[in-house]
């Protein structure tokens, strides 16, 4: 494991990320190879005086040694002192020396001066578009407080946030919690770096499943500053939920990037000794869509080999779903080199496609096959493919689906555009199909929930 200390950050959502390059050690430290040792004081012409070497790392010549000889006494900045230093730092707009002035206040943050510090950064901030943000300096400086006061950063971060929430109600919008998700998570992110368990207790209190989320990637990626192990034992650690699998596999995703910076042969090398299904997942996607940006080709034989293991079927779906766009069939050809979940989701991909492209051809195809788990899935794919444009064939598809749960998932999609279509024909059918009020109001009713279909009227996924 290399041994920087790089925490690439997110931003929330999907939705979705930022990344911010960190420098400063876990613990607060720095060397200037100019130094002359630990203790070395420069004196500056206000009387104040400024530690170079490990604290500080200022010299007389430097304009960022003198920005901060106006503000360091007696080997600290004092929180007034750390608001006006911030004040002027956020007011330079020369971007390499507003860099280092980050990096020095940063190196003299302490639990008493950095609520003061965040607040202060958080008040400079201008937004529009030509105006400049500050997000990033804010997260980088949340990072550094939890690494220094973890379970004080994240509280006096979480009450800034409600706040934000206060304020808003009183000037008449939906109030509840401000956007401060990502400084949350850098905070974090810096807690973990340096004490994953403090971290992880933390984690282990939070009721709230999106927050937990956030929380949770948060101190994956302060664990990585130490190493793939750490990371990956708490990966497993986390409790199932109704997403779990998904969540563990985007976190191992995280992990593999970091494994990736050490070489691809490397990343596929570590990729076959992770063998807990629910971290595989996440490594054998990652690892293939790296593959896939070189050569897909290649991608689509090194995932074949896993191609009997159901933790492969996501890392299928996705190169099945970039390979189908330009040569359906050539997927299907592929797709007999693997088995189970992974045959399944590369049928769904590819018969998708094809029937965009050709829905002939593809409907032909579809007829050759035996009833099994991968035709059902291209069955299914093919019909709410073609059912804004022919409803009535595309539901004769869906009988033949033997899976029932699929079938009805299937015929409800189906049904739905039909009655877009031809109301009529459509409520005719749906009179006979014995489904329940609530399966009817599914259809019938304009909703806002896509489903399964997705808004562009895809197949799984919304393709």
């Amino acid at each position: 494991m290399k041994n920087s200390t790089v925490i690439p950050l997110f931003a929330v959502t999907a939705a979705a990320a930022f990344g911010l390059g960190w420098v400063i050690r876990p613990d607060g430290g720095g060397e200037d190879a100019g130094s002359g040792g630990a203790n070395e004081k420069v004196s500056s012409s206000s009387g104040r005086s400024v530690t170079s070497g490990a604290r500080g790392g200022a010299t007389k010549s430097t304009r960022e040694g003198e920005f901060l000889a106006r503000y360091l006494v007696d080997g600290a900045i004092s929180s007034e002192d750390m608001k006006k230093a911030i004040k002027e730092m956020s007011d330079t707009n020369d971007p390499l020396l507003r860099q280092k002035m980050m990096a020095l206040l940063l190196e003299n943050l302490t639990a008493e001066n950095a609520k003061d510090a965040f607040l202060a950064l958080r008040e400079t901030r201008r937004g529009g578009p030509f105006g400049r943000r500050n997000d990033d300096e804010m997260r980088l400086l949340a990072n550094a407080w939890g690494r220094i006061d973890g379970e004080g950063a994240v509280a006096a971060l979480k009450e800034i946030s409600e706040n934000d929430g206060e304020e808003r109600r009183g000037r008449g919008g939906r109030g509840g919690r401000g956007d401060m998700g990502g400084e949350l998570a850098s905070a974090l992110a810096g807690w973990a770096t340096v004490d994953g368990a403090g971290a992880t207790a933390y984690l282990s209190g939070i009721e709230d499943e999106r927050e937990s989320r956030m929380a949770a990637f948060g101190i994956v990626q302060g664990m990585l500053v130490n190493g793939v192990d750490e990371a990956m034992s708490f990966i497993q650690s986390l409790p199932d939920t109704e997403g779990g699998d998904r969540s563990k596999g985007m976190y191992m995703a995280m992990v593999t990037d970091e494994m990736l910076e050490q070489g691809l042969e490397s990343a596929k090398s570590w990729a076959d000794t992770v063998k807990d299904p629910d971290l595989r997942t996440g490594v054998l996607a990652r690892v293939t869509m790296e593959i896939m940006n070189d050569d897909r080709e290649a991608a689509a034989e090194w995932i074949a080999q896993f191609g009997d293991e159901d933790a492969a079927a996501p890392a299928v779906d996705r190169l099945a779903d970039s390979w189908s766009r330009e040569d359906p069939q050539a997927v299907l050809e592929w797709a007999d080199k693997l088995s189970g979940e992974s045959k399944i989701a590369a049928y769904d991909e590819a018969m998708g496609s094809w029937a965009r492209e050709d829905p002939v051809a593809a409907g032909e195809f579809l007829g050759t096959l035996e009833t099994s788990p991968e035709r059902d899935a291209a069955v299914e794919s093919y019909a709410t493919r073609v059912s804004r444009e022919d409803p009535e064939t595309a539901m004769a598809w869906v009988d033949t689906i033997a899976d029932a749960e699929l079938k009805q998932e299937a015929q409800v999609d189906v049904a739905r555009d039909w009655y877009r279509k031809d109301q009529t024909a459509a409520a005719t059918w749906i009179d006979s199909s014995g489904f329940s009020e609530e399966v009817v109001k599914q259809i019938t009713e304009p909703s806002r929930d896509f489903g399964r279909r997705g808004p562009d009227g895809g197949g799984r996924g919304g393709r």
